[in-house]
């Protein structure tokens, strides 16, 4: 379970264990990396996720794409996805 909480300029990442709730890492991230994690939470795959980025930031796909793959690898290596 994740939850997210808006700073001033970016936000605070809680992962929280299913089971007991409690917080087991925090963690900051800027607006976009947030947006992307907030689409992977509405269990989201990684293609879906960079198009909704694309569109919302009007970025180029291949870039986002990229992007996306390699947070979403990083979230997989802590244990959140």
């Amino acid at each position: 379970m994740i939850e997210i909480a808006p700073l001033t300029d970016y936000y605070v990442i809680a992962a929280k264990d299913k089971e007991t709730g409690e917080i087991v890492e925090t963690f900051t991230l800027n607006e976009s990396a947030t947006d992307i994690l907030r689409l992977f939470c509405e269990e989201k795959d990684a293609i879906t996720v960079a198009k909704e980025i694309a569109n919302l930031y009007e970025a180029p796909l291949e870039l986002v794409s990229k992007d996306v793959a390699a947070f979403e690898e990083r979230l997989q290596k802590k244990g959140l996805f």
